[in-house]
């Protein structure tokens, strides 16, 4: 297989507002490690894929879509073919629109896509040929934050390498679903939290230095042990993650015939549309609850003031959708699918695609896009801040219940088209 791989630098100077919490003191006061975007190439006769990976807490839809435009217009790249994904973590700039939560920093996201084109433009220069390593490993690091009776993780670690003749790396695709929240809302340094940490290590602990993209899953659900949590410990985490796959990937035989094939599918995803006089009653209930979440204070009240304001208007302007676009972009290089969506999507997701695909596949969140949470039906009957709050943060109608289990279809059947 084709691979060209690079990676450039897209740490933001202090000074900034960081993203992701609602209950932060901004702005960031300094740096604990850079933040990176890396690129991954890949060509298998006609089959092209370029990947993007960004450690952000995501990227807006409209991002996503003047980004292939110039891709299509420089490489001949069709959108299916171009795939931009984010670590989500919480201690960068912000480059989504959450409600008081990191406002959104427009002209960071400028200066972003200079990089982005910059970086893509690297990688698509340097292709060699590679064989393709394929493993998976085992991690018992994430919880379910929920703790609730429909708990669950996801403990695989998925990892793809190419390797050159040499047996050096030039580059390393890992997945591992957690979000990316260790450092908390204590935190006011720039970082890329766990997954820059497990970059890290698979980059330093593998010959040839490869560009390693760490990935994160269907991890709606699932976060680290603990947050507020020193440095060392996320170095920790990060070594943890990275030794499920590294030493295998070190004796792993190459996989015989491994090509490549993308496809993607767009899924029309129900939203739970309210009338004005179903807009109001939310908004005082949420309002009612303000005492039960004391750590985001007046912020709270602002974001569902703010919700409601735009709520209403785009109901009287005949703008409020009965649906949002769900994009479902899958990579298969292989054995191994992956599975990318613009969503926030509970790890049941993965396990059940999986077993449509019929062998290893994987979700990677934060992709081409966040729409927000897409929570499993049981979580609707269990409530709880992916359910009830979050919508009000990303200004947003919620999804409808049995969402989720729409967009599982949909995957399933296009998992079942990628099989080879």
């Amino acid at each position: 297989m084709i691979v060209g791989a690079a990676q450039v630098e897209i740490t933001p100077a202090p000074g900034r507002e960081l993203s992701g919490f609602a209950a932060r003191t901004q702005p960031a006061v300094g740096v604990l490690d850079p933040l990176l975007a890396r690129a991954l190439y890949l060509a298998d006769g006609p089959e092209r894929l370029l990947w993007v990976h960004v450690d952000l807490i995501g990227l807006e839809r409209d991002f996503v879509t003047e980004f292939r435009q110039w891709a299509a217009a420089r490489y001949g790249l069709a959108p299916a073919q171009v795939m931009l994904s984010a670590t989500h973590t919480h201690s960068g700039p912000p480059t989504i629109h959450l409600q008081e939560a990191g406002t959104y920093d427009a002209s960071y996201v400028t200066s972003l896509s200079t990089r982005l084109q910059q970086v893509a433009s690297a990688a698509l220069a340097q292709p060699e040929e590679c064989q393709v390593i394929r493993v998976e490993g085992h991690c018992d690091l994430a919880i379910d934050r929920r703790r609730r009776p429909s708990a669950h993780t996801d403990p695989r670690v998925a990892a793809v390498g190419w390797r050159r003749a040499d047996g050096t790396f030039a580059a390393v695709l890992t997945n591992y679903a957690m979000h990316g929240v260790a450092l908390g809302a204590g935190n006011r340094q720039i970082s890329a939290d766990v997954p820059g940490q497990v970059a890290h290590a698979v980059t330093r602990q593998l010959p040839g230095r490869p560009v390693a993209l760490v990935t994160n899953g269907a991890c709606a659900n699932l976060n680290p042990p603990a947050e507020n949590v020193p440095f060392s410990q996320i170095q920790a985490w990060g070594e943890q993650i990275a030794g499920a796959v590294v030493p295998a990937l070190r004796r792993a035989a190459p996989e015989p015939g491994a090509g490549l094939r993308v496809r993607a599918r767009i899924v029309p995803l129900p939203i739970e549309r309210l009338s004005l006089e179903e807009i109001e009653a939310a908004a005082r209930r949420a309002l009612d609850e303000e005492s039960a979440f004391p750590e985001w204070g007046a912020r709270y009240r602002r974001a569902v003031e703010k919700w409601r304001q735009t709520m209403s208007q785009a109901v009287r302007d005949g703008t409020a959708s009965d649906t949002r676009e769900v994009e479902l972009s899958a990579v298969r290089i292989g054995g191994a699918l992956f599975l990318g969506l613009n969503a926030e999507v509970f790890s049941t997701f993965t396990d059940q695609v999986r077993s449509a695909a019929g062998g290893a596949a994987y979700t990677v969140g934060y992709a081409n896009g966040l729409l927000g949470y897409l929570p499993t039906a049981a979580a609707y009957d269990e409530g709880g801040y992916e359910v009830e709050t979050a919508h009000y943060f990303y200004n947003s109608f919620r999804v409808r219940r049995a969402g989720f289990e729409l967009v599982v279809q949909h995957a399933a059947a296009l998992a079942r088209e990628m099989v080879p």
